[in-house]
């Protein structure tokens, strides 16, 4: 078996490049339906309400729903196959964590007096650690190519239909570029230190003989470690709800903005009450695009803390004392 590469992508692309082919062309296939349901919405209220053309409506009714089932069952088909890819690929990890750890392991270490293989620290990578890390293959192309897809294709007609409206839109959500990445590396800083000091807290129990801590009390370098992963996850959850609260201030803006400045045009005559519905549809369907590259962004950062973390523990492999 060949070594973990350093880039937990290139991990992901070598063991899983053909079934992420296929949900990278079932990806493709949604991204032209992502404006369709807006546009048939727009000729609803503007040509088939507006006309009273009632063969019109049935027509358009169907073609929605058509669109519709076409879009569900492209999507059930990329889930299930993303699903596919992170099982097979929690399964590949702890084939490729084991060979790190037992078959590679240089013999003169595990022979080494009174030593051997920390197989607590070994469970834990073979099991949590390697699920968590794989559950987020499935995603790790598709994922940002579907969410920025949709994003480009509601935009781009929404600036077809009425560029101006939609300018105000992108306005009102374009502080999202620069709060997410400030906000993401103060996260990804304090997950890795949180991550290291879980570490040490472990390594100060197995270093300690068990004679030495039962029946006493706490030792202060015990509890000052335990403070510390106190205070780093407060001061994680306190950046992740900031991030989360500005955002979604910023995603609730863009319809009331569009409705208010639509409505002035309708008014003025400028524009018809259609695009205007096709408008806020189009913020809603914008609203779970954004919350979910937001999300992706942050299962990529972590995704790349936990390999890394995860290669140098194998390569390192954790020793105890056994005497």
């Amino acid at each position: 078996m060949a070594e973990m590469p350093h880039s937990v992508y290139k991990y992901i692309l070598k063991n899983t490049k053909r079934k992420q082919g296929i949900v990278i062309i079932l990806t493709l296939a949604l991204l032209p339906l992502a404006p369709v349901p807006l546009e048939i919405q727009r000729r609803i209220l503007d040509e088939a309400i507006a006309q009273k053309d009632a063969e019109l409506l049935v027509v358009l009714a169907l073609f929605y729903v058509g669109a519709l089932l076409l879009g569900a069952g492209l999507k059930f088909l990329m889930k299930l196959q993303r699903e596919y890819i992170s099982a097979g690929l929690v399964h590949s990890l702890r084939q490729s964590l084991y060979h790190c750890i037992y078959t590679v392991t240089p013999p003169s270490r595990l022979s080494q007096k009174g030593e051997s293989i920390d197989e607590g620290a070994v469970v834990a990578m073979l099991t949590s650690e390697a699920q968590k890390l794989g559950g987020f293959a499935g995603s790790a192309f598709s994922g940002p190519l579907l969410q920025l897809g949709t994003l480009v294709s509601v935009l781009g007609y929404m600036f077809w239909i009425e560029p101006l409206v939609a300018s105000i839109a992108l306005a009102l959500y374009s502080p999202q570029l620069l709060i997410v990445p400030l906000a993401q590396m103060r996260m990804n800083t304090l997950t890795k230190n949180t991550a290291l000091t879980v570490r040490e807290l472990g390594g100060f129990i197995v270093d300690n003989a068990e004679h030495a801590l039962v029946g006493k009390e706490p030792p202060q370098e015990y509890l000052g470690l335990t403070d510390r992963i106190l205070s780093l996850r407060k001061k994680f959850a306190l950046t992740k709800n900031t991030m989360k609260s500005i955002n979604n201030l910023l995603i609730a803006l863009g319809p009331f903005g569009v409705t208010v400045y639509g409505g002035y045009l309708v008014i003025n005559g400028e524009t018809e009450i259609g695009v205007i519905l096709a408008f806020v549809s189009g913020l809603e369907r914008l609203a779970g695009p954004i919350r979910e590259l937001i999300e992706l962004y942050r299962e990529v950062a972590f995704a790349r803390i936990r390999y890394g973390l995860l290669l140098e523990a194998a390569k390192h492999t954790p020793m105890v004392k056994t005497s």
